[in-house]
């Protein structure tokens, strides 16, 4: 699992425990989880990318080559997210999580599924460690 991965996982399960702890006041939190935008982020004059790398992770190629390809063919429109989110705010019981764009639909999707899968695979160890008091 990369750092920006475990990252986002963090961010979820903090954002659904508050989610929960905080709905009963009439609170309520979605946790956005965006693809790429066609946004000016990636455009040259934005961004900085290291000149030094780390040997390890040399093969993997740089950042910048990583990452400049992206721009200008985000399939995400920032305008329709916008009205998406109004949408989500607007709404008496909002997704706790939204996947923007098909792109990270691709992606979320199938890490959920293999989750559910493994749940699934080992749910009578998980059941082995209940007690009997």
């Amino acid at each position: 699992m990369s750092a920006a991965s475990a990252g986002g996982v963090c961010r979820r399960l903090v954002s659904a425990s508050v989610a929960h702890e905080i709905e009963p006041f009439g609170i309520k939190i979605t946790s956005v989880e965006p693809g790429f935008f066609r946004t000016d982020l990636l455009e040259a004059h934005n961004d900085k990318y290291a000149r030094s790398s780390i040997e390890d992770y040399a093969a993997e190629g740089s950042a910048e080559t990583m990452w400049s390809g992206y721009y200008g063919a985000q399939q995400g429109d920032p305008a329709r997210l916008a009205h998406a989110l109004v949408k989500i705010a607007g709404m008496d019981n909002p997704p706790r999580q939204f996947v923007a764009g098909s792109d990270a639909l691709a992606v979320v999707q199938p890490a959920l599924e293999a989750r559910l899968e493994e749940a699934r695979a080992y749910a009578d160890l998980s059941r082995s460690t209940d007690g009997s008091f």
